[in-house]
């Protein structure tokens, strides 16, 4: 599993995009990323409205031998995770992140965070998971990006 650990800021979400593509199997990178980018976009606003200042935490694991991806994030709102709406009117701003995420992932849901303040939102995505040459093979990584 490697992990990323981000300031709450908008600049946040184009960090975990460009640390998460290399990770990722080509088959599933371009839509493992769009979600990357909604997740980490929502956990950025929750966290802004709760007046966090705790790192948001995105996890990603490639299960090779399962053919699984796996996508976690953390936010600071204790709010569940709503369900997708049923239609978004293409005036809107917002409200297309839970339907990607519907529409992209294998499964996916939310738990509480065991320490007892927010969410983790997580995915699973189905994939080949060819293997690919510039991916470290180390297990565990834990990265800290400060966003600019």
């Amino acid at each position: 599993m490697t992990c990323l650990l981000l300031p709450p800021r908008p600049a946040s979400v184009r960090t975990a995009r460009r640390w998460a593509a290399p990770l990722l199997p080509a088959d599933v990178r371009d839509g493992v990323v769009l979600v990357v980018s909604e997740l980490v976009t929502n956990a950025v606003a929750a966290d802004q409205a709760a007046g966090a200042t705790d790192d948001i935490e995105v996890d990603l694991m490639v299960d090779r031998p399962r053919g699984h991806v796996v996508l976690a994030v953390t936010d600071a709102s204790d709010k569940p995770l709503p369900p997708p709406p049923a239609h978004v009117s293409g005036e809107e701003d917002s409200g297309r992140g839970l339907l990607l995420l519907d529409a992209l992932a294998e499964d996916h849901g939310w738990v509480p965070r065991p320490c007892g303040r927010g969410k983790c939102v997580w995915a699973r995505f189905r994939c080949t998971c060819t293997p690919l040459s510039t991916v470290s093979t180390a297990p565990d990584r834990l990265e800290r990006a400060d966003a600019a």
